[in-house]
């Protein structure tokens, strides 16, 4: 054995072993898409994703990812989103497109407020369940530039662009109310926004943050209702507990300003948006879109547990158990309710392929509040089921 300080010696005279930089390679998915939703029905489709890789870029070159799907309940999403990170002389510029035909024939509206109930009525007889629905055809695009400030800080802003259309079932709660946005036409919504970014790795986290705080807005055009802006912030952390078991968390908020038509008031701001207070990507358990206003607040709470770990095709696919915690609530234009918080509690089975493509297939339960004729109030149980892509934080 040699003496300890010749060891040191040739430690600090043997050069460093240079990794082989990697390939350029590309992965690919093809898959048939077959799902449920209580708020949407049964669907079928299909979706196909490209990822290219290259050195000095992260996590990939170019992502390309295309979708076409239906439900029974006439819910259309066909879609086409790209990713190109490492844009720009210093590979500081990241471009993210996204392009949706989205249509609703039966999408729900169950009033303005935090403490909107439903009848009983429409909770015993099916057919009077369509009180609360109407038609939501609103094609879809929004294009996101990124920019590098230093270290985990960057800039992003986007411009978004939607035609809206709305169409009322006789006798429906919407007919009724006749909120602000009846009339929907176009709408193009400018944002801009800071993001500090330490997540590791991008896509499927087990450690750092995100977090954001952004604005956007709608000014008003000819034919089109509102105008308004709104202020976002979210915070998402994510910590590894153990060797297979990671706890993720999010919080988001937004407060809208002015004329907001009821079907804004369904989506938030932020780097990438999301839908809904209610549903598959804020609070499931609870029906999509159950409750708006112009305040609203969700917060989520994931623990994520590998249990399984297997190659098909060369490909790597790793299983997550995932118990949940969601929760929210809304404000603004009416009073909070004597029932603030609203929760969905549920599990999740969630496919990762090769770090990259994530698959959710979450089942919960939430709760929601009955009216009956004699003015008494009941809580029920809210049964969702969701088969969709991507994390939700």
């Amino acid at each position: 054995m040699l003496p300890l300080w010749v060891s040191l010696a040739a430690a600090e005279a043997a050069p460093e072993p240079i990794a082989p930089p990697p390939e350029k390679r590309f992965n690919w998915i093809a898959i048939p898409n077959f799902g449920y939703d209580v708020d949407d029905g049964f669907g079928a489709g299909a979706r196909a994703e490209l990822d290219w890789y290259a050195p000095g870029y992260d996590p990939y070159q170019l992502a390309f990812v295309t979708q076409a799907y239906l439900t029974t309940n006439g819910y259309h999403h066909h879609r086409v989103r790209f990713d190109a990170p490492g844009l720009g002389a210093h590979h500081g510029l990241r471009l993210t497109g996204h392009f949706a035909y989205r249509q609703w024939l039966n999408d729900g509206y169950w009033g303005i407020g935090n403490a909107t109930t439903l009848t009983e009525a429409s909770v015993t007889n099916p057919e009077a369940a369509s009180y609360y629905r109407y038609t939501l055809i609103q094609p879809f695009g929004r294009l996101t530039l990124r920019g590098e400030l230093g270290g985990p800080w960057s800039w992003f802003a986007f411009l978004a662009g939607r035609w809206s259309e709305v169409l009322t079932k006789p006798g429906s709660l919407l007919e009724a109310e006749q909120p602000l946005g009846m009339s929907g036409g176009w709408g193009i919504q400018p944002g801009v926004g800071l993001c500090f970014d330490t997540r590791e790795p991008e896509l499927t986290p087990d450690r750092g943050v995100l977090v954001e705080l952004s604005a956007r807005g709608m000014p008003k055009l000819p034919g089109a209702d509102g105008e308004w802006v709104a202020v976002f912030a979210s915070l998402r952390g994510f910590v590894t507990l153990g060797p297979r078991v990671v706890l993720a968390s999010r919080v988001m908020g937004e407060a809208s300003f002015g004329e907001v038509p009821f079907y804004d008031l369904n989506s938030w701001g932020g780097l990438i948006p999301t839908m809904g207070v209610g549903g598959a990507d804020s609070i499931r358990g609870v029906n999509f879109g159950r409750w708006r206003d112009v305040n609203k607040v969700a917060v989520n709470n994931e623990l994520r547990i590998d249990v399984a770990t297997h190659t098909v095709l060369k490909r790597e696919i790793r299983w997550q158990l995932v118990p949940f915690l969601d929760a929210g609530m809304v404000w603004g234009t009416e009073p909070i309710g004597d029932w603030p918080v609203h929760p969905g509690l549920g599990l999740g089975l969630h496919p990762i392929v090769s770090d990259t493509f994530v698959g959710r297939f979450d089942v919960a339960a939430g709760l929601d509040r009955v009216e009956s004729p004699d003015g008494t109030f009941e809580t029920i149980p809210n049964l969702g089921v969701y088969v969709v892509f991507e994390h939700m934080l």
